[in-house]
């Protein structure tokens, strides 16, 4: 972590907000019930957030290979109010030479999981910063629920908003 936070999105910013949703004694009742994976999937990502990820990562810039990268992924493995893990997606059209090695929680390609809500980056931006519901993002469409059952979301919409408000205990720092 910089000392401006973790960057969003990055596997590093996954990690912590895991960590943050297992310090969430309000998220762990809300959503003791809870027991699928849920994938945030944010579109839209700038040009220069991409890179710089990339650069972090020890990845070829996309541009550099060829493609145009615009998406990627955090998906948290969520059960009974605690988050079991992090993995971080990147949607990458091609595959990477061989002699580039990921780290275990970062994977290339598609994210799926039993829930994957799908948000343009700046809506997951201003949640993040509390500048936006995500209730009212979710009834409005302006999440996408692209996998999973919206009445199931809603009725733990009270542990939705919960979660929402743990990005805010997670130090981030945004590059665009």
């Amino acid at each position: 972590m910089s000392s401006e936070g973790f960057i969003y999105p990055s596997p590093q910013w996954a990690e912590a907000f895991c960590k943050a949703i297992n310090e969430n004694q309000e998220y762990r009742e809300a959503a003791k019930d809870w027991r699928w994976d849920v994938a945030f999937v944010a579109t839209n990502i700038p040009e220069n957030v991409v890179d710089r990820l990339s650069e972090i990562l020890g990845l070829p810039k996309p541009k550099d290979l060829g493609v145009k990268v615009d998406s990627g992924a955090i998906k948290l493995v969520l059960r009974n109010g605690t988050c079991q893990g992090s993995e971080f997606y990147i949607d990458l059209p091609v595959n990477l030479p061989t002699e580039i090695k990921l780290p275990g929680n970062i994977k290339i390609g598609k994210v799926d999981a039993d829930f994957v809500l799908e948000a343009t980056y700046s809506l997951w931006k201003d949640l993040i910063l509390g500048k936006a519901d995500p209730v009212s993002s979710l009834l409005s469409r302006k999440i996408k629920v692209k996998k999973g059952s919206f009445l199931t979301l809603m009725q733990y919409s009270s542990a939705a908003v919960k979660l929402a408000n743990t990005t805010r205990n997670v130090p981030t720092k945004f590059i665009d």
